[in-house]
């Protein structure tokens, strides 16, 4: 069985335990300003396994939505609660993070094998941090459910169970070198998918065909599932992109429209692609010269020292009487990354996030008509440097034409 454990885990993407100590250093340095003794991290796959983001940070445990549940103690081992369906040797081999791994039952459920490692660490009247209580960047309401909010509530009735989603956000936002590396990467590989649509999508070949093609490039090149594709195609151009391709065939004057994401160990880079099979109109080449403009402003103000709000006002600043300018632009990384700006920062804490050096964002302002029956964005992967935004992409900033 080693033999072959290491045989199957060789080429995984994994960080070193230098990376392991920063973060953890980080997250603990934040318990204790928000006084607490330890940190639970229910599983949740949904939005392509980006809900995981929290676990996978904190233990380096995680892929194609394998629920994964994590007790992060103020002092002590770090322990992984898994599903039941892996062995346990997988993970061991897979990263060195985590040593105190305990898979779950057959009958499944998570928060009893929490519970005890919990009662272990003596957390009967302590101060517990549950992640997913509210605030999550992409779901306000809140992801962790009622039923492990109770059982926990049950166990520890003297505790005080309090959100601890903020501050794992904030702890993920700046990334490191090796963060970095894997950001890059991650973005190689949707690149390589947009080639792939640039050399497959041809008159009369189906979209799902062509959707297949760009994921499977991926997955060839050593990238993770689940990933999001969100994709349009067709003439009058869609009123918005799809979760799922349709059979259609495509036609000669089909706009397609794509968000695509790369993922490497985890981590997910964007990029923003329009695509004319044949010539684009006149129209939108005048369009995406405007868009491009604000990108270039929007890079610009990405810098240590601005917010969320000034970059949603820099591209605001595109709008005149026969154009429109909204801002699309969000963090990138283990997913669910905060924090968020779609047309318009959703709170005050969106808005008056300060932005900081290393930090990486998908930035892609839209430019629409004032109906918005004709969009057009483009967008790559940044990261935030003192003299503004950097790609990680290397793809020339275009309307791909066929």
């Amino acid at each position: 069985m080693a033999d072959m454990q290491s045989d199957l885990v060789a080429d995984v993407p994994r960080f070193s335990l230098e990376e392991r100590t920063r973060r953890w250093a980080r997250v603990r340095a934040m318990m204790r300003e928000e006084r607490l003794d330890a940190i639970f991290v229910p599983p949740n796959t949904g939005f392509w396994d980006q809900f995981q983001a929290n676990v996978r940070y904190l233990t380096g445990i995680g892929g194609n939505c394998a629920q994964i549940a994590a007790v992060f103690p103020l002092e002590g081992d770090v322990t992984a609660v898994t599903n039941p369906d892996m062995d346990v040797r997988y993970w061991q081999a897979r990263q060195d993070w985590v040593h105190d791994i305990r898979p779950v039952s057959a009958g499944w459920g998570y928060v009893g094998g929490a519970i005890e490692r919990m009662k272990e660490l003596s957390l009967s009247e302590a101060r517990i941090g549950v992640t997913g209580l509210t605030d999550n960047t992409r779901f306000p309401e809140g992801i962790t459910s009622l039923g492990i909010f109770r059982r926990l509530q049950e166990a520890f009735p003297k505790a005080e169970i309090v959100n601890a989603n903020l501050l794992l956000e904030r702890s993920r936002f700046v990334k490191s070198d090796e963060e970095l590396a894997f950001m890059s990467a991650a973005t190689a590989l949707v690149e390589g998918a947009v080639e792939t649509l640039r050399r497959e999508a041809r008159p009369g070949v189906a979209e799902n065909i062509v959707y297949a093609r760009m994921l499977a490039s991926m997955i060839e090149a050593g990238g993770e599932t689940p990933t999001m594709i969100l994709w349009s195609a067709g003439w009058p151009q869609p009123p918005s992109n799809q979760y799922l391709p349709s059979r259609r065939k495509l036609q000669t004057g089909d706009m397609i429209c794509i968000e695509a994401e790369g993922r490497w160990g985890g981590y997910c880079a964007q990029n923003t692609q329009p695509i004319f099979v044949g010539k684009a109109p006149a129209e939108y080449h005048r369009m995406f010269a405007r868009q491009q403009e604000a990108v270039a402003a929007c890079y610009a103000k990405l810098r240590p020292g601005s917010t969320v709000g000034d970059i949603v006002e820099a591209a605001s600043a595109f709008t005149n009487d026969e154009l429109q300018c909204r801002l699309l632009m969000h963090a990138r990384g283990l997913g669910d990354d905060s924090p968020i700006a779609i047309y318009a920062a959703r709170n005050e804490l969106m808005r008056d996030w300060p932005i900081e050096e290393n930090a990486t964002f998908i930035v892609k302002p839209m430019i629409s008509t004032p109906d918005h029956q004709k969009r057009i964005y483009w967008g790559d992967t940044v990261k935030v440097t003192k003299d503004g935004a950097q790609r990680l992409g290397n793809r020339p900033a275009e309307i791909i034409e066929l």
